[in-house]
């Protein structure tokens, strides 16, 4: 690595901007992958839901008494 380039690192780096960019960037990459996270189990929970309702309301399952 060249000595501008090493230079330029350690600017960054001490400067609190710089670092308080790179923070801020790390809480909203948890955020995202959070909000993913939910939005799959609920879409997961929703679908399984629905299906159910469309067999019981089609009457092709259920697992109710039908005598």
């Amino acid at each position: 690595m060249s000595n501008r380039m090493i230079e330029g690192v350690k600017r960054f780096l001490r400067e609190e901007e710089g670092t308080e960019v790179v923070e801020w960037a790390l809480v909203a990459g948890l955020i995202v992958a959070v909000g993913a996270a939910v939005m799959v189990t609920i879409g997961t929970g929703a679908s399984e839901r629905l299906t159910e309702l469309a067999n019981l309301l089609t009457g092709e399952g259920g697992g109710g008494d039908e005598n």
